[in-house]
């Protein structure tokens, strides 16, 4: 009867298993929409984990310490996007009406490019040892002016709607890092029982886990302050309007794939050789290969190999490996994915060498050590009932020749 209960239950779970294998690719289709917002939210969620546990063992109420948590990160992140916000569209609108002004009074904005590419054209012919063909190049410039401002025109319905997926990734991402800063580690634990895996190996896993992303994160921020900080100083030094906000959203922009903050310092160089100002040019792109760029990789490789115990070169390769394979994400998920492996093949080499040794000697010396544990408490009972055995006999033999001692004594009974 119990061997008939046994196989049913196996049976169901070989049967609610397959179900599940084939469920699992409809899953993954219905939430391909949202994740993004829940891998992001998940990466918050594990920085934050320390932070809402203190709160929570001073506040002894999870729900709350949860909330103001989360309340916390979306009110410092909108804050510092709105403000981003406001001052870059404020210094656009400076630089419009900069160039409006210039436009017109050449004649509109025709006539303005007209007489822009006719000044770089000129330069080219009076710098460069070698004669262009200064018609061709006028009128490459021209066009790739024309597709410039065409390619903008096209995608500015792109950019309206990217807002508007930002903002609903926002409102998402806030939901998910409620429910997993609230239920996280309980759905981790459940998880993590369903596996095969003994309790040490599965802990050792989460903690690697738990710690490259943690590694990973600081280092993105010790990118984007490094950058921000370096970008500030270098258009200070070029006499930049207002560094200090171009060097933030420099620093902003060094978690782009690939590019990163050359999206920023390149423009700002190019607009110095239109302008004939070569030196402020060479300088500001000198400064930007050199110093900010070669800071990425030493930021990001010494705070997240210290950290996550892991060497720099191998996390450097890891983001960019990541970036290429998963885009932003790839930056945090790259060195995650690697140090994920370096603990499988480290668990898999210490329950190998384990196996190993059971299998030369390590069994039965396992099975007399159990053996001798076993046999021990036997022993220790044996031998208090082998001394007041031994005890008895004694005072038996004590009491006889006592006896015989007082009838051979005169008067002795």
């Amino acid at each position: 009867m119990v061997i008939s209960v046994r196989v049913r239950q196996k049976r169901s779970l070989i049967f609610l298993l397959i179900v599940l294998a084939a469920l699992l690719p409809f899953l993954l289709l219905i939430a391909r929409p949202f994740w993004t917002a829940f891998v992001v939210a998940a990466i918050v969620a594990i920085v934050l984990h320390p932070l809402k546990e203190r709160l929570r063992r001073r506040l002894r109420r999870p729900g709350v310490a949860t909330f103001l948590v989360t309340a916390a990160a979306v009110l410092v992140l909108g804050v510092a996007l709105t403000f981003a916000g406001f001052t870059i569209t404020r210094e656009l609108e400076h630089l419009y009406d900069g160039f409006s002004h210039d436009s017109l009074e050449e004649g509109g904005w025709p006539a303005f490019a007209a007489m822009t590419v006719d000044s770089v054209v000129d330069k080219l012919s009076a710098h460069l040892p070698v004669p262009i063909d200064d018609a061709a190049v006028r009128a490459g410039l021209l066009d790739g002016m024309k597709k410039a401002s065409q390619y903008l025109l096209a995608h500015a319905g792109i950019a309206v709607s990217g807002i508007a997926n930002f903002i609903a990734n926002g409102v998402l991402m806030t939901v998910f890092l409620y429910f997993l800063l609230r239920y996280g580690r309980v759905w981790i634990h459940k998880l993590a029982g369903l596996t095969p895996l003994d309790p040490p190996v599965a802990a050792t896993i989460l903690k690697t886990i738990r710690g490259s992303v943690t590694a990973n994160f600081n280092g993105m921020l010790a990118v984007i302050v490094g950058q921000g900080l370096l970008l500030i100083l270098g258009f200070w030094l070029v006499g930049v309007r207002s560094p200090v906000l171009w060097g933030t959203v420099g620093g902003f922009s060094s978690i782009i794939p690939v590019v990163g903050s050359l999206l920023i310092w390149a423009p700002v160089a190019i607009g110095f050789l239109f302008q004939g100002a070569y030196v402020k040019a060479l300088v500001l792109a000198a400064w930007g290969i050199v110093v900010v760029g070669s800071s990425d990789n030493i930021l990001r490789s010494v705070v997240v190999g210290k950290q996550g115990n892991q060497h720099p070169v191998l996390v450097a390769l890891a983001a960019i490996g990541g970036a290429y394979a998963f885009g932003f994400l790839g930056i945090l998920l790259g060195p995650l994915v690697v140090a994920l492996a370096a603990a499988l093949v480290k668990e898999i080499l210490r329950l190998s060498a384990t196996g190993q040794g059971q299998g030369v000697g390590g069994a039965p010396a396992a099975d007399a050590a159990s053996k001798a544990r076993i046999d021990e408490p036997e022993r220790r009972l044996e031998e208090p009932s082998e001394g007041a055995a031994g005890k008895t006999r004694r005072s038996r033999l004590r009491r006889l020749l006592l006896g015989r001692l007082r009838r051979k004594l005169p008067g002795g009974r």
